[in-house]
């Protein structure tokens, strides 16, 4: 039995978890903690949303901390790490939170998370180092503009896997700081992306490729594209002949301020449907069949949308299945939220 520590994004947590086929599955009281009898181990350890996951302890605690080379404990309740302590003649304990990641545990020690009366060991945590980075160590790279988050780009490649599984082109139309292709091929896809313009891949590419983190062997192409525009025949063949996944994250500006009225929202949707809309006809008709597409779109809080609406009628229109994430990824200090799109 398997049980995974959810981070704050419930409804995202649980719809990349799909991807790790999880049988029977419920959540402890606290809604934090979710159970399941089996999943695919080897994708376990590829799902961004989920802060930590292990396995339930089958044996007797004696037989387990006999066993352990790791004398030093990590709990998440004071009073359990200093009976489990005195018990089991541990060395020492230290308290943890319940959403904490820090390496040192998992290199050196060892954690134990207690669901209901059962004991369960902590096997891998979420790959933190590698957000880091991608959102931060990047030369090509601004404040000035919204940049996709790498947890939130990986988990925009998995919720895709819980779709189909295929060894995947991925496909950003709008590739910005190109955190897609990072995770891409951290994650061995192959991949294009395109752009209006392609200022940061100049800085960024010849970056990722000195890093540890870059896969030899998997194809990348990148061109200048308008997504609103017809691809030439020239264009559609740098794809291989490949229908493409479609991950990416289109324009969110310009930004809301203390000062913004609701009427220049209402401006501002117009004109981020002047991108979406055409780009999602495009690419309706661009392949051999229709690509999947998992991408987020703004949403203005404290504001009336009026964006996702136009959006259903058009995926509607060009015999899209629409479907998307009811639950935002915000953050405190942010006016506008993404919410997460599926196209099939």
């Amino acid at each position: 039995m398997y049980f995974a520590v959810l981070w704050k994004n419930k409804e995202l947590s649980l719809k990349e978890l799909e991807y790790t086929s999880p049988i029977n599955l419920h959540f402890s009281s606290n809604q934090k903690i979710v159970q399941f009898d089996s999943a695919d181990e080897d994708k376990l350890v590829n799902v961004a949303w989920i802060v930590k996951w292990g396995k339930i302890i089958q044996q007797d605690l004696s037989d387990f901390f006999h066993d352990l080379d790791k004398k030093i404990l990590w709990v998440a309740d004071k009073q359990q790490g200093i009976t489990l302590k005195k018990k089991y003649w541990l060395k020492r304990f230290k308290q943890v939170d319940l959403f904490h990641t820090d390496l040192e545990i998992k290199n050196k020690w060892v954690e134990l998370v207690k669901v209901w009366t059962q004991w369960w060991e902590v096997l891998w945590y979420q790959n933190i180092k590698l957000y880091e980075v991608v959102d931060f160590q990047k030369p090509g790279r601004s404040m000035q503009m919204w940049m996709m988050p790498a947890k939130l780009t990986h988990s925009l490649i998995n919720i895709w896997l819980t779709i189909t599984w295929e060894n995947p082109l991925i496909y950003d139309p709008f590739v910005w700081s190109w955190t897609t292709w990072f995770l891409a091929n951290y994650y061995w896809y192959d991949f294009i992306g395109t752009d209006l313009k392609l200022t940061f891949a100049e800085k960024n590419i010849p970056w990722w490729m000195n890093t540890w983190l870059q896969t030899d062997g998997k194809q990348f192409d990148f061109f200048v594209h308008d997504a609103t525009k017809e691809f030439t025949s020239e264009e559609k063949e740098k794809f291989w002949w490949r229908v493409p996944l479609i991950i990416t994250e289109g324009w969110l500006w310009p930004i809301i301020k203390m000062n913004t009225t609701a009427e220049q929202v209402k401006e501002y949707q117009r004109w981020v449907k002047n991108v979406y809309l055409p780009w999602v006809w495009e690419m309706a008709i661009s392949f051999e069949k229709k690509p999947v597409m998992v991408f987020t779109i703004p949403w203005y809080l404290w504001y009336e949308n009026l964006l996702e609406q136009q959006l259903i009628e058009k995926s509607e229109e060009v015999w899209f299945q629409y479907n998307s994430l009811q639950e935002m990824y915000k953050r405190d200090q942010h006016k506008v939220a993404r919410k997460i799109v599926i196209l099939k």
